[in-house]
């Protein structure tokens, strides 16, 4: 049965609620729709407030002339996304590209998600090689946040620090991020693989150049320290996948952008 939280979100969106099928969860489906086999976004939020700008930038592009639907995806509390994706992958149908709205901006400033952490599990703390970066990454990263010391930069970025996980999957033990090119310690359990993002493809050019004109500054591509599981379960519909947050007028641009990209033969349910 539904709870009535859930429903009350659906009718306050103008979604429809969808069960993810062989016990995968809720999830919430926010549709702005232009026409039937037009170039289509689905933007992924984690909470009802990473989709609000996005929703009312479609609208506004659509009025504009815009030919591309938006569709909205909101995981409810127990929903296994992967599950539920693949579930409704039909009913989604074919993606020019799909979006993570909920993944927040470093220090709240404008950048384009280079590299994301997976998560390690480990009866004891071991220590880690240090995350391989090269010296473009490291200069960027060091420009992007100024006041940051050395010492807590490498914690973030290069060799995170254990942390007690009391009570996971009932066993405890201690728990970390995980970024790629780091050999996976012995007796340690990857909960959540670690994510590398395309960095110089068509959709990256449109969602750079869209924060750029819409904020007036240059928009780096950089590590962000965050979970990376969305991002997989998005792969599911698309191999185009990014995060993107922004204001409303960056969304308006992207979304235009977007529409404009060649995307995957069609198909959905109706056809």
């Amino acid at each position: 049965m539904m709870q009535p939280a859930a429903l009350q979100l659906a009718a306050e969106l103008g979604g429809v609620l969808l069960s993810g099928g062989d016990g995968a969860g809720t999830l919430l489906l926010v549709e702005r729709l232009k026409g039937h086999a037009l170039p289509q976004v689905a933007v992924l939020g984690r909470k009802a407030a990473d989709l609000l700008e996005a929703l009312e930038a479609a609208e506004r592009v659509q009025a504009g002339g815009v030919e591309m639907n938006l569709l909205a995806l909101l995981p409810l509390p127990g929903c296994d996304l992967s599950r539920a994706l693949e579930h409704h992958r039909r009913r989604i149908g074919a993606l020019v590209a799909a979006l993570d709205a909920g993944l927040p901006w470093l220090e709240n400033r404008p950048m384009l998600v280079r590299r994301l952490p997976g998560l390690i599990l480990r009866a004891t703390p071991v220590p880690l090689a240090k995350a391989p970066m090269g010296p473009l990454e490291k200069g960027e990263l060091k420009a992007f946040l100024p006041d940051w010391e050395k010492d807590r930069r490498k914690m973030v970025f290069r060799r995170p620090e254990w942390r007690e996980a009391p009570g996971h999957s009932g066993r405890g033990g201690f728990e970390t991020e995980f970024w790629s090119g780091v050999p996976l310690p012995e007796g340690a359990e990857l909960r959540v693989p670690p994510l590398e993002l395309p960095c110089a493809t068509p959709m990256t050019d449109v969602l750079r150049a869209a924060l750029r004109s819409a904020l007036g500054q240059p928009v780096p591509i950089l590590p962000l320290p965050a979970d990376p599981s969305p991002l997989h379960a998005l792969r599911r519909l698309t191999p185009e996948i990014a995060a993107f947050r922004g204001p409303a007028r960056a969304w308006e641009s992207a979304l235009a952008g977007l529409s404009r990209l060649p995307g995957p033969p069609h198909f959905c349910a109706r056809c």
